[in-house]
């Protein structure tokens, strides 16, 4: 029987296993924030320097969720996403014997290639498996990162003050080993289907998208503003040229409509949004709080746990709040929130006394952290019940966007951190979140928001 042909009942097993691999894709990014100024210190690199080995691994992220997100749809979900855990088991390993920027960096960037498969693949067999269920599963993956936000800085820095930085990468090796035996096992098929690679739309998308980025990571640097302008303008001549594609005989990159859909527009702007908001959060405020109140990696670590752990307890309200409220009011809800959250941050730094600061800013991580739940939740939510779900392209442009806002949340803390105005740093993610608020589109009717989603795709 080939394996296009067996039915798999879901499992509380394979639901957890596939919640364990995106907790695992977010501890991958967020278990060196903690320890991210004694590795600095190690391989000798500076403030800039470390950061751009941060930003290294959501940049090649947001290369590879296309072509990810088409191998998941090609070759099947669970194979694609062992091959991916099987790279993030040599990638963090290599890591770990570091001696220098330039090989972190290179690892790193192996990583995130690894990290880029997570979210499709998971995607795919959380749509198909447990279709009947969106809104809880989606709102369970939403926790899920919660939760590998919560761990990363807490693990990462008791990891760093018992056993060394080095370990801080093997610790997740290890645990990437464990999950790929799970993904094997437990987690059910997603049979591949016939979906031939458009080369030359997913060439002048990956350089398109990856050029741009590339420029706001290389300001991060501190790099020439010429260079910056050419590679932009690289980007922008790809991304011409990627719109021109569907009017040639080699036709679409992607079927026409899936991604000027209301649906998927919107839920795409915000999880980009509110991931470029995280990228801020996660790496400014453990570089204040160590560089500027002297906290060592672990009680770095506890503080960061605030805002992952309201992540994690608020994104299952998420679904609640949907039915009650509409998907609509529940994201622009959220949104003014996580614009009140980064604003507190900058004004808990104002204050007198360490400990009130470090107090206050857990105050403001949680209400970060909380919004940044909901926002995420409903955001899946209303991708998996758009028709862009059905594609694995689709659905790789919508994490390569996602991804693309944390990278630019990284290169913005490059940019305006050295300032010294924390208010500048967290100021202008208060600016794009006004503006995805305003993005949002009409209201649907109260309390069968879920089901006149579903039904306008019957």
């Amino acid at each position: 029987m080939s394996p296009s042909t067996i039915t798999y009942e879901p499992r509380r097993s394979a639901y957890i296993a596939l919640l364990a691999c995106s907790t695992l894709g977010t501890l991958s990014s967020t278990i060196i924030s903690a320890p991210i100024n004694v590795i600095a210190h190690a391989i000798g690199a500076s403030p800039r320097g470390i950061v751009f080995a941060v930003s290294a691994f959501t940049l090649a992220m947001v290369v590879f969720a296309p072509v990810s997100g088409w191998m998941c749809q090609r070759f099947g979900s669970r194979p694609v996403l062992a091959g991916s855990l099987l790279l993030m088991v040599a990638a963090q390993a290599g890591a770990a014997f570091s001696q220098g920027l330039a090989f972190l960096v290179v690892m790193r960037a192996l990583q995130g290639i690894a990290c880029s498969a997570v979210p499709p693949a998971i995607q795919q067999v959380l749509g198909q498996h447990w279709a009947g269920d969106r809104a809880r599963v989606m709102a369970g993956w939403a926790a899920a990162i919660g939760v590998g936000q919560a761990l990363g800085p807490p693990l990462g820095g008791l990891v760093a003050d018992t056993l060394g930085w080095r370990w801080v990468f093997l610790t997740h090796a290890s645990l990437s080993a464990v999950l790929l035996v799970l993904c094997l096992t437990v987690v059910p098929v997603v049979p591949a289907t016939d979906a031939p690679l458009h080369v030359s739309g997913m060439v002048t998308l990956l350089i398109g998208v990856g050029a741009l980025v590339g420029a706001v990571s290389w300001l991060g640097q501190h790099g020439g503003v010429a260079v910056a302008v050419a590679m932009a303008a690289v980007g922008v001549l790809a991304l011409i040229g990627h719109t021109q594609l569907g009017r040639t005989s080699v036709g679409p990159f992607v079927p026409p409509g899936l991604l000027t859909e209301r649906r998927f527009v919107a839920s795409t702007t915000a999880a980009a949004t509110v991931m470029g908001c995280l990228g801020v959060a996660i790496v400014a405020t453990p570089l204040h709080l160590g560089r500027d109140l002297g906290l060592g990696p672990g009680h770095i670590g506890i503080t960061m746990l605030a805002l992952a752990l309201a992540m994690t307890l608020a994104a299952p309200l998420s679904s609640k709040a949907t039915e009650r409220f509409t998907a609509r009011r529940t994201l622009r809800g959220g949104l003014v929130l996580l614009a009140l959250g980064l604003l507190a941050l900058p004004l808990a730094a104002t204050v007198s006394g360490s400990g009130t600061v470090v107090a206050l800013t857990v105050a403001a991580l949680a209400l970060t952290g909380s919004a940044i739940g909901v926002v995420q939740a409903t955001s899946a939510l209303g991708l998996m019940t758009s028709p862009a779900a059905a594609d694995g392209v689709a659905l790789g442009i919508h994490n390569m966007l996602r991804f693309t806002g944390l990278a630019v949340g990284y290169s913005w803390v490059a940019i305006a951190y050295p300032t010294g105005s924390l208010f500048l740093v967290y100021g202008v993610p208060v600016i794009a979140v006004a503006l995805t608020w305003a993005m949002a589109g009409p209201s649907a009717t109260p309390r069968l928001a879920t089901e006149r989603v579903l039904h306008d795709h019957r």
